[in-house]
């Protein structure tokens, strides 16, 4: 995956440009495995999506960490538990609305069905700038470029990278690439 640059952002979800929110309703559904688990640490968020990407921006919290004692600062693991949140909660909206072209045959329910079995990270790297302040930040999620690969299995490529920051400076980067399997 290629090195992109993101630079960090004074923009809060609700604050982010061409973006609608998304309903909190739909987060709930989306982030429920995450709420059971006591870990949806994805406030509010924003979104944009066209035939072969989605934008999104985020608001996050971790009050308290579900699998360690507070390290004080956000960290890898907490980097992509906010991707994923991010992500799921991004795509139900374009899903809905039928903007993703390669995903415009599934049904809102199909993607609850396919959310968790059928979303895999092929691959991630992270990068970490200044500490960040895990109580209250942000993100801006882009993945581009979604490609339908024909394959011995079939899946939706969906290249991503998202930067995360808060009101003191802290700021992280991270690239993912996401395979969607089952896709329409």
């Amino acid at each position: 995956m290629s090195q992109t640059d993101v630079t960090p952002s004074a923009l809060c979800a609700a604050e982010a440009p061409d973006t609608v929110p998304i309903a909190e309703d739909l987060l709930s559904r989306v982030l429920e495995p995450y709420s059971y688990k006591g870990c949806r640490y994805l406030t509010d968020a924003t979104y944009r999506a066209a035939a072969d990407s989605v934008l999104a921006y985020g608001n996050f919290s971790i009050t308290e960490s579900v699998y360690i004692r507070s390290t004080g600062h956000f960290n890898a693991v907490e980097l992509i538990l906010c991707f994923n949140q991010l992500a799921y909660s991004a795509f139900a909206p374009a899903i809905l609305n039928g903007e993703v072209a390669a995903l415009r045959g599934w049904s809102i329910e199909d993607y609850y069905q396919h959310q968790l079995s059928s979303m895999f990270i092929k691959s991630a790297s992270s990068r970490f700038r200044r500490p960040l302040n895990p109580q209250g930040f942000s993100a801006r999620l882009l993945c581009h470029d979604l490609q339908v690969v024909e394959r011995t299995w079939r899946y939706l490529k969906v290249p991503c990278v998202i930067e995360f920051w808060d009101d003191n400076g802290g700021a992280a980067s991270g690239e993912v690439e996401l395979a969607a399997l089952n896709i329409p």
